[in-house]
């Protein structure tokens, strides 16, 4: 079931929808939301020990070796996130509850060609392990830096707790239409109440930026089946068949699968997602509150 925050329950939305004369939308953004933290880019470096942090090299425990692609080159350090700073900085009212509010967040990923399926590791360390982390640099260039042809500009970054409406590729414009609401009506009033931080460098949750509007589904049928293909129809298939063709369950594989992390093209870390698009991660909301980041997803999506 949907976890809303409890800053966004009671008549929230339905204010945010008087104030354009949209209300009878409520229904539709009441059952379409999602929770949202937006990462905000703050000082270059990474002096702080354990701070959340976008590019650069991480602090890992001490026993905790490099993570390796399958062809034993060095997986490139995208993220570290601290669970407690952002839990402290967003606030407890606006997280959802199956956030977790300790430990550390680690996000790794090989060649990110093709854009789907792209070798990564999520690691996850408790609180008590934070006490051995120290500054790692890796032994040899990872391959995303080999690529790049330079290392990556780390920056902390500091969160923001919101909620999110449909994007443009996840609205469903017919129930605009029964309303009498334009696309450039709403689009106008959810970049007013969906303001995204300035220096804003990715989030956690929310909408996938996207064109095709099915990225949790490709997420979802990738990590049930293994398998990928640009036919929705067939990713489908492949998903009720792996549900022992319930429909019904599928669906809330669907519904339950989170993105996790989204980072963007950014020319001061040096992130170039293909033709400056984005990087996504995703996992089951089952999983993240089991805290197993072995059944993730990981995906570029450019224009």
């Amino acid at each position: 079931m949907k976890s809303i925050p409890k800053a966004f329950q009671g008549d929230y939305i339905q204010s945010l929808l008087a104030k354009k004369q949209m209300s009878a939308l409520e229904p539709y953004l009441q059952a379409h939301h999602h929770p949202v933290v937006h990462l905000e880019r703050g000082q270059q470096g990474s002096q702080q020990l354990g701070a959340s942090r976008i590019g650069g090299y991480p602090d890992l425990p001490k026993h905790m070796k490099w993570p390796l692609t399958q062809d034993g080159e060095y997986m490139t350090s995208v993220a570290q996130l601290n669970l407690a700073q952002i839990a402290k900085e967003v606030g407890e009212d606006r997280l959802p509850d199956y956030f977790p509010r300790q430990g550390l967040l680690y996000f790794f990923v090989g060649l990110d060609e093709p854009s789907y399926q792209i070798e990564h590791q999520i690691i996850y360390i408790s609180e008590p392990e934070i006490a051995s982390i120290a500054y790692r640099e890796p032994e040899a260039t990872t391959i995303l830096e080999e690529e790049a042809e330079q290392a990556f500009v780390p920056y902390e970054v500091h969160a923001q707790g919101n909620i999110e409406f449909p994007t443009y590729s996840y609205v469903d414009y017919d129930q605009l239409a029964n309303y009498d609401i334009s696309d450039e009506q709403y689009l106008e009033w959810k970049e007013q109440v969906n303001a995204e931080p300035d220096d804003m460098v990715g989030k956690i949750f929310g909408y996938p930026v996207s064109s095709h509007g099915d990225d949790y589904m490709e997420a979802a049928t990738a990590i049930f089946t293994g398998k990928h293909t640009y036919d929705m129809d067939k990713r489908r298939k492949w998903l009720v068949k792996q549900c022992d063709g319930n429909e019904q369950q599928a669906d809330r594989e669907i519904e339950d699968t989170l993105m996790l992390l989204e980072i963007e093209s950014d020319d001061d870390i040096g992130y170039m997602w293909w033709d400056a698009g984005v990087i996504h991660f995703f996992i089951r909301k089952e999983d993240l509150i089991q805290l197993n980041f072995d059944r993730t997803y990981c995906s570029v999506y450019s224009s």
